[in-house]
């Protein structure tokens, strides 16, 4: 399959995944924000200014794009509560759009960006990290029209209304195609292909069919990244699911337990140091990567072992070891409270491998010694220095 490199193309700036466009901010002096404007640098031509929801707190901030005086470089500006939150770069391109969605589990959006000229756009999706935007994946765009079913089409960026997942964040792609494309793009050394990624729209070429295509399947970002082979990439694997129904309301709620992927060992991976995520809904709403104990090398012990829901509580249950001896079992319970989670007590019970006739008393900890401390800010580290 090839596609022609003479493209139409709309040149917007801005259209959320949301499906809420950039306030265009005009010149009149109510638009302006001095104490922003400043902050831009006098030799740089200021090409849009827009206010947009740049972070799913339903609050207007401001995003202004500049360019060099040679139109070589691209400029944004990203302003929260009149501060610079972020500043990026990248070519200038004739064709410069972008979209922004949360398409993993953290609270931070990712920019889908379409950028080049009419002979060549790279489309890639972002992560923002430490301040900088990190490419994910490069694609191509196929476009679903409801005009038209049962066809895809190329997704030319002024065609693109939003991109197509399902309720768990999960993208519609279509992998393993033999696609030749024509033109000035980028094609990522550590990527085997592009995969098509499948946005919602209405297409300006009905004649632009993309024909011989896979079926497309929906999969996370993770999952993307891994089958097309890059470096680095790996899939969360729940090792225990937990299904809840906190604060009496008709939220699901969902307790998962990850696979440690950094342990070599199989076992450990399954039973020490795991990340655990809990979601409300389909939302990632709390979470906490260092609250399962590391192994011990002190003795033999089992690790993590399950999670137990009751009501507005859950406990994590926990294998642990005091010397070659003693096994201590632990369990954590938290408590749901409206909109946090906080631990609730700390227990241990003990078992003498070398004499099983002896009796340890059981140890309970409780919010008369720890005071009140939410689900992320708890530690394994925190438990050892209880005791």
């Amino acid at each position: 399959m090839k596609i022609s490199k003479y493209l139409i193309i709309v040149n917007i700036f801005f259209l959320s995944c949301k499906e809420t466009s950039g306030q265009k901010i005009g010149n009149k002096p109510s638009d302006r924000d001095p104490k922003i404007e400043q902050l831009i640098p006098k030799d740089q031509k200021v090409v849009s200014k827009e206010k947009i929801d740049i972070d799913g707190d339903n609050e207007q901030e401001t995003v202004i794009t500049t360019s060099d005086a040679d139109a070589t470089t691209s400029y944004e500006y990203w302003f929260k509560n009149g501060k610079l939150l972020y500043q990026f770069s990248y070519p200038w391109g004739s064709i410069n759009k972008k979209w922004l969605i949360n398409i993993d589990n953290d609270k931070q959006y990712e920019i889908i960006r379409a950028i080049g000229y009419e002979d060549g756009i790279d489309y890639v999706i972002y992560d923002i990290q430490n301040g900088k935007q990190i490419p994910l994946l490069y694609f191509n765009p196929a476009l679903q029209d409801t005009r038209y079913p049962g066809k895809t089409f190329w997704g030319y960026p002024g065609d693109i209304k939003e991109l197509v997942t399902d309720a768990d964040k999960k993208i519609l792609v279509s992998l393993n195609n033999n696609f030749e494309r024509d033109g000035d793009y980028t094609m990522p050394k550590d990527q085997r292909e592009l995969p098509f990624i499948y946005f919602k729209g209405s297409t300006s070429q009905p004649d632009m069919v993309i024909k011989e295509i896979y079926t497309p399947q929906y999969k996370s970002l993770d999952e993307i990244r891994v089958l097309v082979n890059i470096a680095g990439s790996t899939t969360e694997q729940a090792v225990f699911n937990a299904n809840a129904s906190f604060n009496n309301d008709q939220i699901k709620y969902r307790i998962e337990v990850l696979k440690n992927n950094s342990d070599k060992d199989a076992y450990d991976q399954l039973h020490f140091n795991l990340p655990i995520k809990i979601y409300k809904g389909n939302t990632l709403w709390k979470s906490n990567d260092h609250l399962v104990f590391e192994k011990q090398n002190t003795c033999i012990s089992e690790g993590f072992s399950t999670v137990a829901v009751k009501n507005n509580y859950f406990t994590i249950e926990h294998q642990d070891c005091s010397d070659y001896n003693v096994l201590v079992s632990a369990y954590i319970t938290f408590k749901v409270i409206g909109n946090e989670i906080y631990l609730h007590k700390y227990g241990e019970s003990y078992f003498d491998k070398s004499n099983h006739e002896r009796s340890i008393p059981m140890k309970v900890w409780t919010e008369k010694n720890f005071g009140k401390i939410k689900f992320e800010d708890v530690t394994a580290e925190f438990f050892q220095k209880l005791k």
